[in-house]
């Protein structure tokens, strides 16, 4: 739900427009003058504010600067009857997120408010992880740099590639972390004041994959209704992390090769040439070397990718780190107990964690659920019973799957059967999810 204030002269358009945004959870406020909505945006944050171009002696330009003043992030979009490009340009040059034309499509309203919401939730996730920015254990995107020798070399090679231009490929087992270190490789670059957008590429089908990077005009394929800016187009002059991409598909694969060359691209059905101002950094844990040998993927994008490959350690290869890591999930959740007692210490010490930082996250969330203000004893470490395994030394596959449908089922257990709010706690999405149901022979109905 977002805060809304809907600007017209035209009281049926406001009342309209304040209806269907209501209908959909929106706090919607409403003004029929400049005037009033510059006294409106003064006295409260918006989220978004709608507002008409012309609207008397105070148009709709003063409105947006009003606004703007008052919240930089606010997303403000124009509407006129009076379409043209100079209003457009002016409009947008001022910091408008989109234009849009009347009778306004009410389709594509919700479209442009929910990608400017998505920037403007970026931009908020940003500007809190530059505040966490210190100089104690936990550094850029409240990554915990840890005493161990594989975290040194980690953070070394991120400091030192962080400020340059280059394509950065992070590898690693699942769960090691490499999305936080994207995150600090944006957070310690010059684009850090812009957005950084991460994609998951093995949620989303072929088409769709597409469309979310690169965007689509109306009309490109069936449920085009309308324009929409792609994951490139929003970045641009920030950072893109394509997560996964090992399990992007040959015609995308080539698509975004052309990308990392040229620097442009076109939106899916259209002809205008976008420039790319975009970092691009990857994430994988597949074997892409093998994946060329198999044709999977193509060699010359693994090279644009690969110009600095960082690994992420497994989290038994850094086991020095477990009290400083078990110390941040702590405050991420909030928990002002005493701590851990020294047997439940031991049995973190004593497991090898296959799922890696998110299963110790989930863990210790659980724990400190069960917890409350007491310490966290044995009784509320749910983990099985294994010894840590070798150092270097691969984990099983068939303990994985185990480990993986454990916590699928305490996630579901855990959102009272709601599929949509335990894929947030796995942070996984949706379509993830029901893979993994199938894959377990679970009910992977939708909601």
């Amino acid at each position: 739900m977002a805060s809304v204030l809907v600007v017209d002269d035209e009281k049926k358009i406001t009342l309209l427009l304040e209806g269907e945004l209501s209908d959909v959870g929106h706090d919607v406020q409403v003004a029929n003058d400049g005037d009033e909505a510059i006294r409106l945006v003064r006295a409260k944050p918006y989220d978004v504010v709608v507002t008409d171009l012309r609207l008397g002696a105070t148009d709709g330009l003063a409105v947006l600067r009003a606004a703007k003043e008052a919240d930089p992030d606010v997303v403000v979009l124009m509407m006129t009857a009076y379409a043209t490009v100079s209003s457009a340009v002016a409009a947008m040059k001022e910091g408008a997120a989109d234009y849009l034309e009347k009778p306004v499509n009410f389709e594509k309203l919700a479209l442009v408010m929910d990608r400017g919401l998505e920037r403007r939730r970026l931009s908020d996730e940003n500007r809190r992880l530059r505040e966490r920015v210190g100089s104690g254990d936990v550094g850029a995107a409240g990554m915990v740099r840890g005493r161990s020798e594989a975290m040194k070399r980690v953070m070394a090679l991120v400091e030192k590639v962080a400020p340059s231009e280059a394509s950065v490929l992070l590898r690693g087992e699942s769960g090691t972390g490499k999305e936080v270190v994207a995150r600090a490789l944006h957070e310690m670059s010059a684009r850090a004041d812009r957005s950084l957008v991460a994609v998951n590429c093995a949620a989303l089908s072929e088409t769709l994959l597409e469309s979310e990077l690169f965007g689509h005009e109306k009309g490109a394929f069936t449920d085009a209704t309308a324009r929409k800016l792609g994951w490139f187009e929003v970045a641009n002059g920030g950072t893109i992390l394509l997560d996964e991409i090992g399990e992007m598909n040959a015609s995308t694969q080539a698509k975004l090769l052309r990308v990392l060359e040229d620097h442009r691209f076109h939106r899916l059905g259209g002809s205008e040439i976008i420039q790319a101002d975009v970092r691009v950094v990857a994430a994988t844990n597949r074997n892409l070397e093998a994946a060329i040998r198999d044709g999977h993927f193509r060699e010359d994008l693994f090279y644009r990718l690969n110009v600095f490959p960082i690994d992420l350690p497994p989290l038994r290869e850094r086991m020095e780190d477990l009290g400083e890591l078990v110390a941040h999930f702590f405050e991420r959740c909030d928990y002002r107990g005493p701590g851990l007692d020294p047997k439940a210490r031991a049995s973190l010490e004593g497991y090898d964690w296959p799922g890696n930082l998110r299963e110790l996250r989930n863990v210790v969330e659980r724990a400190v659920i069960l917890a409350g203000s007491g310490p966290v004893t044995l009784a509320e470490i749910h983990i099985p019973e294994r010894r840590r395994a070798e150092p270097g030394a691969a984990p099983d596959e068939t303990t994985l799957s185990q480990t993986e449908e454990r916590m699928i089922r305490e996630a579901l257990e855990r959102a009272g059967g709601n599929k949509s709010k335990a894929a947030r706690l796995l942070g996984i999405t949706r379509r993830a999810l029901y893979g993994r149901l199938e894959k377990y022979g679970m009910d992977a109905s939708e909601d």
